[in-house]
């Protein structure tokens, strides 16, 4: 750890043992809801590093906001929310993208803490057998994606057109963990009570597209995973946190809830298609988290 990462965990450490963040979060009556992407043994040696959290840092996280949180299904949560009635001290889980990391390695331990969650699932990544854009790209340059911004601005976004333009050599054969997971695999995910969502048939910045290809992405990503899961959420988690006016008004259109990457805990007054998540990455400690989930500094979105 460097200087200004130790300086940082000291100060985490010192507001911790104020008690003054959760103090704070039980004052604000505030939710908070925690989007992670996926989950693997030990440190990520593959891929976005940002993205990858080791399983044991992911159980020091829960077993810590548990103690100042009661976790409850995203579900429950939202219908509160939207009803008026109080959220105070609720938090959810969820992980964006439908990693198979995150089904063997987050679903253990979300049982054995019993704890419920949701999974975002990119529809046309059922069958793929290789890695997302951002994890092959980022693989190339020691863990983080060059020009990131910018395959988001001029390609909105598309995998499909981002790899045209910076094709990668396939390299080393990738764990699974890393790797999209299978209908089936859900499925039965589903079935031992894990939550699934919507997050678009190809992962594109709906801010970025066509007003048709936007529609042709939410009303896509809806049929094609309720023709396989008849019990997934009308919740859609934002590719990239992107969302504007127009998207917003596209997806309350549908019938969804909506929800960012905006970093802060979720308030009353929090639109139902523009609901805030706090994204969690592997170098966030259980005191970082305690401190950030009572609002005392923000996180930005990742993919």
């Amino acid at each position: 750890m460097n200087l200004r990462g130790a300086l940082a965990a000291a100060a985490y450490r010192a507001a911790v043992l104020t008690t003054l963040p959760r103090w704070i979060q039980r004052w604000r009556g505030a939710a908070l809801i925690l989007s992670y992407h996926n989950v693997v043994p030990t440190a990520a040696s593959r891929g976005e590093r940002s993205l990858h959290l080791p399983v044991a840092r992911l159980r020091a996280q829960l077993e810590r906001l548990a103690q100042t949180f009661r976790f409850v299904p995203l579900a429950e949560l939202l219908a509160r929310h939207r009803a008026g009635r109080a959220i105070r001290g609720l938090a959810a889980i969820t992980f964006d993208d439908g990693y198979r990391g995150v089904l063997r390695h987050a679903v253990p331990v979300l049982r054995q803490l019993g704890l419920p969650a949701t999974v975002f699932v990119i529809a046309g990544a059922l069958e793929r057998t290789e890695p997302f854009w951002w994890d092959r790209l980022a693989d190339a340059t020691g863990g983080e994606i060059p020009d990131r911004e910018r395959w988001l601005a001029e390609f909105a976004g598309e995998g499909a057109r981002i790899l045209a333009a910076q094709p990668q050599p396939s390299g080393a054969p990738w764990s699974e963990d890393y790797l999209p997971a299978s209908a089936g695999e859900l499925i039965a995910a589903e079935t031992a009570g894990l939550s699934l969502g919507l997050h678009t048939v190809t992962h594109p910045d709906l801010t970025r597209v066509s007003s048709v290809r936007r529609d042709e992405e939410l009303r896509g990503c809806w049929r094609l995973l309720r023709e396989r899961f008849p019990a997934v959420l009308p919740i859609l988690a934002y590719p990239y946190g992107k969302v504007d006016g127009a998207v917003s008004a596209a997806v309350a259109e549908y019938g969804f809830a909506g929800v960012t990457l905006a970093g802060t805990p979720v308030a009353r007054g929090d639109l139902p298609t523009l609901i805030p998540r706090l994204f969690v990455g592997p170098g966030m400690s259980p005191d970082a988290l305690e401190v950030v989930g009572a609002g005392l500094g923000t996180r930005g979105s990742r993919a």
